[in-house]
């Protein structure tokens, strides 16, 4: 946290500097009470003899120059005196008050806004297998809630760790000055009242924590929930989604409640607290007074005003605990996703641009995800020449998908290697790596923006590329019918647009960035006949003069692949052209003869 603090330090170091001037004028504001009430109840001429100028004898010294300031033999002036410095006294701290206070809560936001586009930037570039093992929600959670309760922690605790402890200590040296004896006996009860506090502080840090994780489980089953909508109201489930939320929601509040009912008995207790050591106070203290002990009725008006003064504070500070607390478990949250390592673009050893001159290969190549045993890919072997086209087939889980999430390295290999004309991709930069490739995806990843930039996304404005990569993608008919062209907002994911018609935006983005490897991962599974006829002559152009790795749910659209390879339980069992496989009569045969006698059927 003390790196987001270092920027603003100057700030910090004003309002701190405000803080205390709030608190000295509050404390001179409340010293010239006492003479306030002399002027009206005792009036004449006041002046005390001078005091020898001791650290035992503050209180006298205070007194007799305050005189000197307002007292006089007319008491209409001393009256004046003591009310105009009363009025300054407050103006300036009511003005630095304010002025302290937009320095805090500008500096807060600042600090809170850092962090949170910090946290958004890190987030975008932890790697896929982070993704995998946790959920949306979470994320989602930290970014709009646990950043929100850092902030309003931050809120509360600087202005109250600012300013009330100075002024609990002017208060108290005040009351020192005045009453030694006193003063200890006040003191007596704050290690208590601190250790109350701390044990109170860990209890709610604890419960925070579990309601931070409530939250995060309402919001990824709400995430869910929409993203899923038409499938929730398909199978009828809203009520059995609404029980699941109800019974995150209730353990959440339970949490929430308990976490209040342990954090907000401080406040009360510091107040009975208080109200003990004023009794005490005024039994002892009045007792001084009234047997002639050595402090004057003025002093011990004072001392109690101080002392209620210091109340307040101390109430104050009692509550700074539980916010504080519920930040800092907050603040764990966040900076255990932040120390996550992230993808490093940069890290590696290969500083030219990557590019594709002859071939790439997979040089027995094994893969397990992080954190399991289970080999999803063993000892996968083969080498692809630049312009071929490699194509998958194999049944759900066989691994298809996964050696193509490889070649961009969303995930690495745990054994063998890749290479790209013999460098191991892991030196390669990875930004660079990455630029190699084009993907177009059974699931179409649209944003909520104009048609343009989604075929852009990533590669610039070029008008005129951006009309060419759709007419190649045959999508420019469509595109034209749309109420602003290219300039149509789609809607969150595509929504606004048909299955087809996303897959050739898809398509056209690829054209539009023109990579030399394409990857199609089942491109055309999910769509009708006429889509599937339009996408599939848009993907003929995309794959034009170019490599690309393919898997494909119609084994009618692999048929001209240069070599297709049947994956079964991570590894390859067969390879060779469509006609070398139909011929060798193995699984590829089987796969084929079941989809022909489907479609005939």
């Amino acid at each position: 946290m003390a790196s987001y603090l270092r920027p603003y330090l100057l700030w910090l170091l004003v309002s701190i500097a405000l803080s205390f001037l709030v608190a000295l004028f509050e404390t001179m504001s409340l010293w010239f009470s006492a003479p306030l009430l002399r002027t009206l109840f005792l009036p004449g001429p006041q002046l005390p003899t001078r005091p020898a100028l001791t650290f035992s004898n503050a209180y006298n010294v205070l007194q007799y120059y305050t005189y000197r300031l307002v007292g006089s033999g007319d008491t209409i002036d001393s009256l004046k005196i003591v009310c105009l410095l009363m009025a300054v006294s407050f103006l300036l701290k009511n003005v630095l008050q304010y002025i302290r206070q937009l320095i805090v809560v500008r500096t807060n936001l600042s600090i809170v806004r850092d962090l949170r586009n910090r946290s958004y930037d890190h987030i975008l570039r932890l790697p896929v297998s982070y993704y995998d093992r946790n959920r949306s929600g979470r994320l989602l959670s930290l970014i709009l809630n646990e950043i929100a309760v850092i902030n309003s922690s931050m809120t509360v605790s600087f202005d109250r760790l600012l300013v009330e402890p100075v002024r609990v200590v002017l208060f108290i040296g005040m009351m020192f000055s005045i009453s030694g004896k006193l003063s200890l006996v006040v003191l007596l009860v704050f290690p208590l009242l601190g250790y109350l506090m701390n044990v109170i502080g860990k209890t709610v840090k604890r419960r925070s924590s579990r309601m931070f994780d409530n939250l995060s489980g309402m919001m990824a089953i709400l995430h869910e929930t929409i993203a899923g909508i038409r499938t929730v109201k398909m199978f009828n489930m809203a009520a059995a989604e609404g029980r699941k939320f109800a019974a995150e929601n209730g353990r959440y509040v339970r949490n929430a409640f308990r976490s209040a009912r342990v954090g907000d008995i401080n406040a009360p207790m510091t107040e009975m607290m208080g109200v003990a050591v004023t009794v005490l106070l005024l039994w002892y203290g009045g007792r001084t007074v009234l047997s002639g002990g050595g402090l004057d009725p003025e002093g011990f008006l004072l001392f109690l005003v101080y002392l209620f003064s210091t109340f307040k504070p101390l109430k104050s500070l009692t509550t700074v605990s539980p916010v504080l607390q519920n930040g800092v478990a907050a603040a764990e949250r966040v900076f255990a996703v932040l120390d996550t390592a992230v993808e490093n673009i940069a890290a590696g050893t290969v500083a030219q641009p990557v590019q594709l001159r002859e071939v790439i290969r997979f040089d027995h190549v094994g893969f397990s995800y992080p954190g399991t045993d289970e080999a999803v890919l063993r000892d996968i072997d083969f080498t692809v020449k630049r312009g071929q086209v490699v194509a998958f087939v194999g049944a759900s889980g066989s691994g298809k998908s996964t050696i193509l999430d490889l070649l961009p390295r969303f995930y690495d290999a745990t054994s063998g290697v890749i290479t790209i004309d013999g460098t191991d991709i892991r030196q390669c930069d990875l930004g660079a790596l990455r630029g190699v490739f084009g993907i177009v995806a059974q699931e179409t990843v649209l944003f909520n923006d104009t048609v343009a930039a989604n075929i852009s996304y990533g590669g610039g404005d070029n008008e005129q590329a951006v009309v060419e990569a759709a007419r190649a993608a045959n999508a420019l008919e469509f595109i034209e019918r749309l109420p602003r062209g290219f300039g149509t907002v789609i809607g969150e994911r595509g929504e606004m647009l048909s299955g087809g018609q996303r897959q050739r935006l898809a398509i056209a983005r690829a054209l539009f960035r023109n990579p030399p490897v394409l990857i199609l991962d089942e491109a055309t599974s999910a769509l009708d006949t006429e889509s599937e006829r339009l996408v599939q002559t848009a993907i003929n152009n995309l794959m034009a003069n170019r490599t690309v790795f393919m898997v494909a749910h119609r084994l009618s659209t692999i048929t001209h692949a240069d070599t297709i390879m049947v994956i079964e339980d991570g590894v390859i069992t067969e390879q060779g052209t469509h006609r070398q496989l139909l011929e060798r009569g193995g699984r590829y045969h089987h796969f084929y003869t079941m989809q022909f006698e489907c479609s005939a059927g």
